[in-house]
């Protein structure tokens, strides 16, 4: 919709891009499928935890579940958690990660203790699951944002992505707001400032918009847009595309040759009347 109508030709890869890769959507199973195959990993960790073990690794965070998820207000936390700052961030997301890892525990466990089949159990507690998992993935993907910018040397590089990682974080916030304010991770004003960062952070990163997607350096000849191009000259491009076109390889022939004559015809006719016309009127 970006590119108006001429996203919608061919000629801009978009059509392309969009029947190759929607199918991805359905590999090794539809997302909620492996959503909740991620959710059964989750729960069996959460039920090691509770029996004693020790966990390592990217569920580790759940050995800290029974001391760090209650909810309080935030006033009460040992830390703030301060939204310009990513690694409190991080934190917040472990944090909402974990309260809804036990969220899901604790349904699936209550559906068995009403005399259900674990396949009920299942079903029934699947809304809990899928959240337990979205967010320990949403945990996973801005933990590994927030540890990559730690190995940059590039100053310049660094600003940039440590503005876009917070960019993210923060858009995940705003997006699952109710999750951190049950938890009691956020406050209601901090939601309203964090809108206005998210603000400020997209007009930051703005001027380097065009290069950030530049930078997965995918060439001319794989994306085939007359739109993507790395020069810009997308009209030549347009039109350049146009003449190969098959359909302007022959003259007009049949009916919609005529149709074209008869126009032309009245287009002719009505020139030359329009000099009559006017002398007439005056």
């Amino acid at each position: 919709m970006a590119c108006g109508g001429h996203g919608y030709s061919r000629s801009s890869g978009l059509p392309d891009i969009y029947v190759t890769f929607t199918a991805t959507c359905t590999y090794e199973g539809e997302n909620t499928v492996m959503m909740l195959q991620t959710a059964r990993y989750l729960v069996k960790s959460y039920r090691q935890v509770r029996d004693g073990k020790q966990l390592s690794g990217i569920v580790s965070y759940l050995n800290e579940a029974q001391q760090r998820i209650q909810p309080q207000t935030t006033a009460a936390r040992p830390t703030v958690i301060n939204i310009t700052d990513l690694q409190s961030l991080v934190e917040a997301y472990k944090l909402r990660a974990a309260r809804l890892v036990e969220t899901a525990a604790k349904s699936l466990q209550n559906e068995l203790t009403r005399s259900k089949s674990q396949e009920d159990a299942w079903n029934n507690s699947s809304l809990e699951l899928l959240r337990a998992s979205d967010a320990h993935c949403h945990y996973v993907v801005v933990k590994l944002f927030a540890a990559k910018l730690s190995e940059l040397s590039n100053t310049a590089v660094y600003t940039v992505l440590s503005s876009l990682a917070l960019l993210y974080a923060l858009h995940g916030v705003s997006s699952n707001s109710g999750d951190f304010l049950q938890a009691g991770l956020l406050t209601v004003p901090q939601l309203s400032q964090i809108t206005q960062k998210i603000k400020a952070l997209m007009a930051e990163i703005r001027p380097n918009a065009v290069a950030l997607v530049d930078a997965f350096d995918y060439r001319d000849e794989m994306l085939n847009s007359t739109l993507g191009r790395y020069d810009g000259n997308v009209y030549e491009s347009m039109f350049e595309w146009a003449k190969r076109s098959p359909l302007n390889s022959t003259e007009l022939t049949g009916s919609a040759k005529e149709s074209r004559a008869a126009e032309r015809d009245e287009e002719l006719a009505d020139a030359t009347a329009a000099p009559s016309a006017k002398e007439e009127k005056v």
